[in-house]
């Protein structure tokens, strides 16, 4: 079966340079653009469009059968259990906030995570719980110990509530063992909740096998850019008061009384939903199915076996992940340095000279960063200090290269033989330093 064809790989622009490139999309880890199918879904829909559960008429009924039907394509995408309540979010972050917030731990609970999560795995919990937060430890490749993680787990015992993960990193690739997280977590009685912003569009989720209590992730990173999340959590967990109230939570409010919604995917999500975006993400989910995982991941891990044999033999390219890790089943994700270049310079001249698109800076995931740069303490205030300052671009980083389903061997090469080129050559256009904005713009 063939992959699902994206919208924008053949996109050629004129760059900084007057040279005309196709712009080589290597920011997957970031967003993706959409399926064709997904973009076709979507302006079918609107064709079509009308309120969602907010009227009446041939419009608002069809909508109301096209969301449905999408909703169903997402359960089956993730495969939950039949208690298992589906809310739409706007994206990863938000679902994380509302589910810390549904959890309304105190402060005699426990929720055990990791030093290598994503911040958006770690600040919900640090400020909007009440929980006492324990952190397994993590190695230089950015995996977890889980040796640590079940000791720990053991010591708190039942007052473990929550061990939260990303199901896999977005700045080393690494795919968290999460059938043993389960085991681990509901051996003390406590949920597991996995951030699979990275996860989901790489890896099969079944949530039922697998036994994850909850999931979070985001459509714009399954190639339905459209606005939404979702989050998948039990539905024991939903009290009578949602807490977000508001329209369309309610069947009646008098006085005083209010009658709540019985469904919970109703009661939890006030206002009006984005349709759009849900359609959007039942059609990418369905696209992905219907292509097959098991083709999904043998292109990866060709693309992985071309990247890790051409990046290494870069001359100056510091790559912060091994080679012989990417044997493991890691994910298409490339973290490295250039030697003698900031890392957010050499970000600009690909983008700007070679249409390389690409991220570059700590990418929310500080401490392993600073792990592998030896930055001291002393160090550490001298650079908080120039970025509280207005220079972010004193902050340590890296480039991160990502790839999704629309990569290909030529842009791998693309991308090795440029880096070898600046190595050899520097490059062609000179920069100027936007601090503030923590970037590099060719200068005038």
């Amino acid at each position: 079966m063939a992959l699902p064809s994206v919208i924008g790989t053949d996109h050629v622009v004129t760059l900084a340079t007057g040279r005309e490139a196709r712009v080589a999309l290597l920011n997957n880890a970031a967003t993706t653009p959409p399926f064709k199918a997904t973009l076709d879904a979507v302006n079918d829909f609107l064709c079509t469009y009308g309120a969602l559960n907010r009227g009446a008429g041939p419009h608002a009924s069809i909508t109301c059968n096209r969301v449905q039907e999408a909703v169903e394509a997402i359960r089956a995408f993730v495969n939950p259990a039949p208690d298992q309540v589906l809310l739409f979010r706007e994206h990863t972050t938000s679902a994380t906030n509302l589910f810390v917030r549904i959890c309304d731990l105190d402060s005699s609970d426990v929720v055990l995570t990791s030093p290598i999560e994503h911040t958006s795995n770690i600040l919900p919990w640090r400020f909007n719980t009440r929980a006492e937060i324990v952190e397994a430890e993590a190695f230089d490749d950015g995996s977890i110990d889980f040796d640590d993680l079940d000791r720990k787990a053991a010591r708190y015992g039942r007052r473990l509530k929550v061990v939260a993960l990303n199901g896999a990193s977005n700045t080393t690739g690494y795919l968290a063992d999460i059938r043993r997280a389960s085991g681990i977590a509901h051996r003390h009685g406590a949920l597991l909740f996995v951030d699979a912003a990275q996860l989901a569009p790489a890896r099969r989720l079944d949530l039922s096998a697998d036994g994850i209590d909850a999931i979070a992730f985001s459509a714009h990173k399954v190639y339905a850019p459209f606005g939404t999340g979702v989050l998948v959590l039990p539905g024991k967990l939903l009290k009578d008061r949602p807490v977000d109230p508001g329209g369309g939570t309610v069947d009646m409010v008098t006085g005083t009384d209010v009658i709540w919604k019985v469904n919970p995917a109703h009661r939890y999500q006030a206002g009006t939903w984005n349709s759009v975006g849900i359609v959007a993400l039942g059609a990418s989910c369905k696209a992905i199915t219907e292509a097959t995982w098991e083709a999904v991941v043998a292109h990866e891990r060709a693309l992985v076996e071309h990247a890790v044999k051409r990046l290494p033999a870069v001359e100056g390219l510091r790559l912060h992940v091994a080679p012989e890790k990417y044997r493991e089943d890691r994910l298409g994700i490339f973290p490295f340095n250039l030697y003698g270049y900031h890392h957010m310079l050499v970000s600009a001249i690909l983008g700007y000279e070679y249409g390389i698109e690409t991220r570059a800076g700590a990418i929310c995931n500080h401490r392993v960063i600073r792990r592998w740069f030896g930055v001291t303490d002393s160090d550490q205030q001298r650079i908080e200090s120039e970025i509280s300052k207005g220079n972010r671009l004193a902050s340590y980083g890296i480039v991160r290269a990502s790839l999704g389903l629309h990569n290909t061997v030529e842009d791998i090469d693309l991308l090795a033989d440029a880096l070898s080129e600046i190595e050899k050559k520097g490059p062609r256009l000179k920069y100027r330093r936007v601090t503030e904005e923590e970037m590099y713009v060719p200068a005038e």
